[in-house]
């Protein structure tokens, strides 16, 4: 077998094609249809969703898209940097390695770039997730993915689905050294680590992605020599009504001035790239919420998004998975 019948599958989770209310319509169609992510039996959950929130929310939302939209390219950011990563594991593995991304939700789907790549006569396919730590609403999704795709299919290649990385060091050190060279002042010394919220309902049943946060956020901290004192875990992005893991990034972000806690850096360890999540909710209204209160300083470090240090770290994480097939 030739070294170009190998591909590799970058998965990210989505994002709509424009920040307008047509463009992010369906975009959260997609997203909020698919059972992973709302688990809710379908009989209840369809009309709500299509009767009420497909109404009123894409309005709202692309109006936050617009903010941190990419005018220069017109892209969104997560778009943008998912490419950037793309394009610098090829260097590092080199280019007779089929490389490629799919967004879970949106475009580029999993089903045409899965397309593409076989058409290319990619007969070995690794499945990258660009989630640190495994979720059965993201990773679990993403490879719900993959198996409808391939189900309609009368030729499977092998396939590997890559482990969660949320204990690699190549992955920490990255992010260690990504907040050093962000980080602006030496004063400014106390470290929210917010990840991704879920329902705790999931954490209940099994789901491994809490867990896997906390340890996240301890090999961070060691990598960076933090007291234990000078640092906890939040968990944000909470949506509907019933109990998610805590405690809640904005709620902390609204209470760590009354604790004298008035500089504060904030790192999103569970996003590789930026995106809404990071740029608007925890950049803009976070750090408001953080001000509001009585905040004096609040830095966001960005995403590892397209650094060097990124790149090199998740070609080398990528070169790992395929041992035994080049």
């Amino acid at each position: 077998m030739s070294i170009s019948s190998i591909g590799v599958l970058l998965l990210q989770m989505g994002t709509p094609e424009a920040p307008t209310k047509e463009a992010v319509k369906p975009y959260l169609a997609e997203f909020l249809s698919d059972p992973r992510v709302v688990d809710k039996p379908r009989w209840l959950w369809l009309p709500i969703l299509h009767g009420i929130i497909l109404r009123r929310r894409p309005a709202s939302s692309a109006l936050l898209y617009k903010k941190i939209w990419r005018e220069s390219d017109n892209l969104s950011p997560l778009l943008y940097y998912t490419q950037k990563q793309a394009e610098g594991i090829k260097m590092v593995l080199g280019r007779d390695i089929q490389i490629d991304f799919a967004m879970r939700y949106g475009k580029p789907s999993v089903g045409e770039v899965l397309d593409k790549m076989l058409a290319n006569g990619v007969e070995k396919l690794l499945v990258y997730p660009l989630y640190p730590q495994f979720s059965a609403t993201t990773t679990g999704s993403g490879l719900d993915a993959i198996s409808q795709y391939f189900a309609k299919k009368r030729s499977i290649p092998t396939i590997r689905f890559a482990r969660p990385f949320y204990n690699n060091n190549l992955y920490i050190n990255a992010l260690s050294k990504q907040i050093k060279k962000h980080k602006k002042t030496k004063s400014n010394q106390y470290y929210l680590f917010t990840f991704h919220g879920l329902p705790q309902r999931h954490d209940d049943e099994g789901d491994p992605y809490g867990t896997q946060c906390k340890i996240t956020a301890q090999q961070l901290a060691k990598a960076l020599n933090i007291p234990k004192e000078q640092w906890r875990i939040t968990f944000q992005s909470r949506f509907g009504k019933e109990p998610w893991l805590t405690p809640a990034t904005d709620e902390t972000l609204a209470q760590l001035p009354n604790e004298g806690i008035k500089q504060l850096n904030i790192v999103c360890p569970g996003f590789v790239a930026d995106c809404l999540e990071t740029l608007e909710e925890i950049a803009v209204a976070g750090k408001k919420t953080f001000m509001d209160a009585g905040g004096e300083k609040c830095q966001v470090i960005p995403c590892l998004n397209d650094s060097p240090t990124w790149i090199d770290a998740l070609g080398k994480m990528v070169k790992g998975e395929l041992v035994g097939w080049c």
